[in-house]
């Protein structure tokens, strides 16, 4: 169906009498914002993470009306209200290669066996959508077996299942690509049996969806996203004085510069050479020699886009920024504002200190991502289910 067909009065910004959505692993509530935008109004929110909570609470002023920290393995389902919508931004920790690639024998990523305990125990108030995010290692994680049962437990509970994915660098200038699935207890008449790869389904993707018939599939065609973004790197930096101390020394960035290859070097030294201003981004990463030793290495991004933002721990995971032109370089770490920003979240209120604000943003979603999908997906479907709803108390059924 075409683009913007889908305008309802009940869907307006700020409304309280907008759809209803329970955000469960809250953290700091981008998808509340990225769901508000689109005329949904939060019911509930649930998050264990304290830090998370402190950014959530210095952005959203009646955090204190809704937001509940229990651990959602011990989550009373009377404390949820009836919602239309359910979404998990389960932690990834066990399904990324950072994590050991545990899956759900993980502590952090088995936590999605707590959100699908508190969905069952809502029986009859189940809410009809459910939209779950992870990284695109859930698809693979344990031969794909993780995946297969996350999906079928959705079935069990009367959910249609509907994988895709979405790459932040389509909105933003940042390189996140994650899956989402939308859960669907209607078989809905825009649903597809289509089964061939597409721009949000990989080969990758639709491979699993065909290898796995026994799976109860629904795929909601045709979704068009933007491809490519204008915004880049350079118009989201904030323009910090050559002294402020966020800029690091000059031995320290020397020290940046040295750990690059030759080939990276040379795309830095470009930089320099230009009678302009020029940024990237850097990741350190550990790299196998020639003679078989292990080094970090500088590695650098300068085609306008930012690597994927990271949660900062011990050091690591941290985005550098590296500016050249006029003969010299500097180098900083990414301010949160600069994350916040790459986040699609420019106006989030910060009032934390600097690494609690770049773990928040770094373990947080892409803001216009799941905007475009609660636009051309969630709007849409829930139009349907309440056509569905109205003509079958119509004929009495």
């Amino acid at each position: 169906m075409p683009n913007g067909q889908y305008s309802f009065r009940w869907m307006r910004k700020g409304s309280a009498s907008g759809p209803k959505f329970a955000e469960f692993f809250a953290g700091i509530g981008l998808v509340r914002l990225a769901l508000e935008e689109s005329g949904w109004t939060l019911a509930f929110a649930n998050d264990i993470d304290p830090d998370k909570r402190e950014m959530y609470d210095g952005h959203f002023k009646d955090a204190a009306e809704h937001f509940d920290t229990t651990d959602i393995h011990l989550l009373s389902t009377d404390r949820i209200p009836t919602v239309e919508l359910a979404t998990a931004s389960f932690p990834c920790t066990d399904l990324s290669l950072a994590g050991g690639r545990l899956g759900f024998k993980g502590r952090h990523s088995s936590t999605f066996w707590g959100f699908m305990r508190v969905i069952e125990g809502m029986k009859e108030r189940k809410p009809p959508l459910i939209l779950i995010e992870n990284v695109f290692g859930f698809l693979t994680s344990h031969g794909g077996s993780d995946f297969s049962s996350a999906m079928k437990s959705l079935n069990d509970l009367g959910y249609y299942v509907d994988p895709f994915i979405l790459d932040a660098k389509w909105f933003v200038p940042q390189s996140r690509v994650r899956l989402f699935i939308v859960a669907c207890n209607q078989d809905l008449p825009q649903y597809s049996t289509t089964r061939t790869a597409s721009h949000i389904r990989p080969a990758q993707l639709t491979d699993f969806i065909q290898k796995h018939p026994d799976i109860q599939w629904r795929l909601f065609d045709p979704l068009t996203p933007p491809v490519n973004s204008s915004i880049k790197l350079k118009n989201i930096i904030e323009n910090l004085d050559s002294d402020h101390p966020a800029w690091w020394s000059k031995e320290r960035a020397e020290y940046l510069y040295n750990q690059m290859s030759d080939r990276h070097k040379a795309i830095a030294d470009r930089m320099i050479e230009k009678h302009t201003w020029s940024y990237g981004t850097v990741f350190r990463r550990v790299r196998k020699q020639s003679d078989g030793s292990k080094r970090s290495m500088a590695e650098l991004r300068t085609d306008g886009i930012a690597g994927c933002l990271r949660t900062p721990r011990g050091g690591s995971g941290r985005q550098i920024l590296f500016k050249g032109g006029y003969g010299r370089f500097a180098a900083r770490l990414l301010t949160p504002r600069e994350c916040a920003r790459l986040m699609g979240a420019d106006d989030f209120e910060i009032v934390t200190p600097n690494n609690q604000a770049l773990f928040g943003f770094g373990d947080a979603v892409c803001v216009p991502a799941v905007k475009w999908i609660a636009d051309h997906y969630l709007n849409p479907a829930l139009a349907e289910i309440k056509k569905s709803s109205s003509m079958r108390k119509a004929i009495g059924a």
